[in-house]
């Protein structure tokens, strides 16, 4: 929801803001600092929706598609200007009608929040947030780690629970926000063997991922076995998480070669491989309306589906499209619990956390737009733990 300026002058600071906004879609340069826009309180604030000051801004692969304007017929701001952003953590300055004792927390506690209504209206001093995907931040754990771990760790978490311990797993984009912590979870509960794809794969070997094996894309062409048999992998994987797209059409190309045995790098429906994926073939997707959405993330997906379990049965894995994003307030409660505990670390972009300027913001949007990240991209709005 977006907030236009006041128009009383009277005390007209009171009800002002800064934050960085967009005046229409495009790129990272679109987002700049203003500070007169709209503040949110109770009067303009629908009931239920809890008021935060905002102490941190993690970004998602949503804020920039959001801005791009390739998704506005499903996820365009209902008006501009529109602050972008929908994971955070923040401290509450107004219940606005929810009942504390039906949440956990109450005014003065920080919470993080993942966006539930559509990726946007985080990066302002002040933001509105749903009690559906919230919990209370434990004072270990920073504001942006919060904030990093709200979306792409309680995901992470969704994910991991279709994997497990027994299998030997491929992650392509195993640094980015989703991967690194997922490579964190399949740790937790034991998975045999980890191997991960990266620019720096030394990074991955190192703590918290602490992949088993690891390969820099591009130097070595990662859907080819004898790339993995050169640094000793000498069985194939069991399941594939391709974080980064595209993986399928590779795979479907090598398994029309006569040779393909000695190329698949993973096992067919048949030996028990399977392939999972959150991201389209090409993860810069455009949508122009209800059908493009369906036709890419539901017609697509069945037909692939039942294409592996039936006719490539003995040719391919098994494709599933996997969507994460379940507002579930137990997953958000472990991941937290589990950052507590110092079982789960937030990975964070060590270019970031980015400043609350002009400047910053258009640094850590370039650098979401360049798909090239070290861990989640954050932005810190104010200071404080």
């Amino acid at each position: 929801m977006n907030f236009l300026p006041q128009k009383n002058e009277r005390n007209h600071k009171l009800f002002l803001m800064k934050a960085i906004v967009s005046h229409d879609y495009g790129n990272y340069q679109n987002v700049k600092l203003v500070t007169d826009f709209a503040k949110p309180s109770s009067a303009t604030v629908p009931k239920k929706k809890i008021i935060v000051k905002t102490k941190a801004v993690a970004l998602a692969p949503g804020d920039a598609r959001v801005l791009s304007g390739k998704c506005k017929a499903l996820q365009g701001p209902p008006s501009f200007p529109y602050i972008p952003g929908g994971d955070l953590c923040g401290v509450i300055t107004d219940m606005n009608g929810v009942d504390p004792k039906s949440v956990g927390y109450n005014v003065g506690d920080r919470v993080a929040a993942r966006f539930t209504e559509g990726p946007r209206g985080a990066l302002g001093e002040y933001a509105v947030i749903s009690t559906e995907m919230t919990g209370k931040v434990p004072e270990n754990v920073t504001s942006e780690e919060a904030a990093a771990l709200a979306s792409s760790a309680t995901v992470a978490l969704c994910l991991s629970r279709k994997i497990s311990a027994k299998e030997r797993v491929l992650v392509i984009g195993a640094r980015g926000g989703v991967g690194s912590h997922l490579v964190q979870f399949l740790r937790l509960k034991g998975v045999e063997y980890i191997a991960g794809v990266s620019r720096e794969p030394e990074t991955l070997l190192k703590e918290p991922l602490s992949c088993n094996d690891a390969i820099d894309y591009t130097k070595k062409d990662i859907y080819d076995f004898q790339s993995w048999k050169e640094i000793s992998v000498i069985q194939k994987f069991d399941t594939i998480v391709d974080l980064s797209g595209g993986g399928y059409l590779r795979l479907l190309e090598q398994s029309r070669m006569p040779n393909r045995n000695a190329h698949m790098i993973i096992k067919t429906v048949s030996e028990g491989g399977r392939f999972l994926t959150m991201t389209p073939d090409n993860p810069l997707f455009e949508i122009n309306g209800i059908w493009g959405a369906l036709k890419l993330f539901l017609f697509t997906s069945l037909f692939r589906a039942m294409n592996t379990r039936l006719l490539k049965r003995t040719s391919m894995p098994s494709y599933s499209y996997v969507m994460a994003l379940d507002n579930d307030l137990e997953i958000m409660a472990e991941t937290l619990q589990l950052a507590s505990e110092k079982k789960l670390k937030a990975c964070i972009d060590d270019r970031g956390p980015f400043e609350f300027t002009t400047d910053g913001a258009q640094q850590a949007f370039k650098l979401k737009e360049s798909r090239h990240m070290r861990g989640k991209v954050v932005i810190k709005v104010s200071s404080g733990v």
